[in-house]
């Protein structure tokens, strides 16, 4: 792929995030959340995977109602804009649940502190709590999808 046809193909990508993050942020009740979106022209690590590219992760500082979604632009520009905006929502549902994400770290911290575990006891703990929260993330965003889906065709049918 030529550079101007990626680049074109990276701004029809952050145009579109630019076009829906307030609505989706709205929608989510998180509104009053500093979020600011970084887009990136490389990918997250190199682990050869190419399906398993990370398309966006967030940092959040949720005490200070600010967080940063980064964009990788080569993974992101293998999806649809339908698929980009269910990974909006989902990094969205990362802010909804900073504040459990900073109870597990917590906790962890304490099973560190404690040394009662094994290094590997504790890195299966760690890995069993990423999982969980990580589902529930995924979890939340398709009901939220649906819900909105669902709401949007009722509204369709309603006004025809």
């Amino acid at each position: 792929m030529s550079k101007a046809v990626e680049k074109e193909q990276y701004k029809r990508i952050t145009d579109h995030i630019d076009d829906i993050k307030d609505i989706w942020q709205e929608r989510l009740g998180l509104s009053h959340f500093e979020i600011e979106h970084v887009y990136l022209d490389s990918f997250l690590g190199d682990d050869g995977e190419e399906d398993f590219k990370v398309t966006a992760c967030t940092e959040t500082r949720w005490n200070y109602l600010m967080a940063k979604i980064k964009w990788y632009l080569p993974s992101a520009a293998r999806h649809s804009l339908e698929t980009i905006e269910r990974v909006l929502v989902h990094e969205l549902c990362h802010v909804l649940l900073a504040p459990e994400q900073v109870l597990i770290d917590a906790k962890l911290a304490e099973s560190t502190a404690d040394q009662s575990m094994t290094d590997h006891e504790f890195s299966a703990l760690q890995d069993q709590y990423y999982e969980r929260l990580e589902m529930a993330t995924e979890m939340a965003t398709k009901a939220i999808m649906a819900g909105w889906v669902a709401a949007d065709s009722a509204l369709v049918v309603e006004l025809s």
